[in-house]
């Protein structure tokens, strides 16, 4: 990992740079070191982005435990309620607001899971971003959220994050209670960060099951 904005490289044969990173993001966010994983959520601010589920969560972060550090710009309205609910969780919930791109890849690379709780997705990077970090994401059953992250709960063997049945307060805070659980499982936690890391999310396999696809329908069509 050789993004210059990080306090130190890692990959996913040597993950130790990644505690330096998340040391780093809770110095620049003002926070203390505590029992707990790290949620961060980098996105635009906008109902669509699942904004108001993510902030109606606030409330339960503390019994999990876990933190959530918010990093994004859009809505004028969210914004403000985003500050309003950080000031009233101020202990589970910080608001970094106007984003910036070297902000969000230390949000990204600092935090142990990633939450992305969208209405709907036509693709999403954020979730393939923050596991080529080694962040498990925390996402919902829509779009290009479900075609790129497998459910470890349901598939231990391949899985890369969970996935929340339904854009809802209740469901997405089931979804992070597994994840929870699984970052306290420091094994099955590295073989899931190291999943997710070396998945290829280019174009060469999706290019080359086209081709295959393309010349089974003309072996079809012309009988061969």
């Amino acid at each position: 990992m050789g993004d210059r904005s990080l306090a130190a490289p890692f990959n996913e044969r040597d993950l130790s740079g990644k505690k330096h990173c998340r040391r780093e993001l809770l110095r620049a966010a003002g926070l203390q070191s505590r029992a707990g994983p790290v949620i961060g959520m980098v996105a635009r601010l906008d109902h669509q982005k699942g904004i108001d589920i993510a902030l109606s969560l606030a409330s339960v972060l503390n019994s999990l435990p876990a933190r959530l550090i918010l990093h994004g710009s859009g809505s004028p309205g969210l914004a403000d309620h985003a500050r309003r609910v950080a000031a009233a969780h101020s202990s589970s919930l910080t608001v970094i607001d106007g984003y910036r791109d070297e902000t969000a890849h230390q949000i990204m690379a600092g935090s142990d899971l990633i939450l992305v709780p969208s209405r709907f997705e036509p693709c999403g990077l954020t979730q393939m971003q923050a596991m080529s970090y080694g962040t498990m994401p925390v996402v919902t059953d829509v779009g290009g959220l479900r075609d790129t992250v497998i459910d470890l709960t349901q598939d231990a063997k391949h899985g890369t994050g969970f996935v929340a049945d339904q854009p809802d307060t209740e469901s997405v805070s089931e979804a992070l209670c597994r994840a929870v659980h699984t970052w306290q499982n420091p094994d099955r936690r590295i073989r899931a960060q190291r999943r997710g890391m070396s998945t290829d999310w280019s174009w060469s396999g999706p290019a080359r099951k086209y081709i295959e696809l393309y010349q089974d329908l003309l072996a079809d069509t012309i009988g061969i």
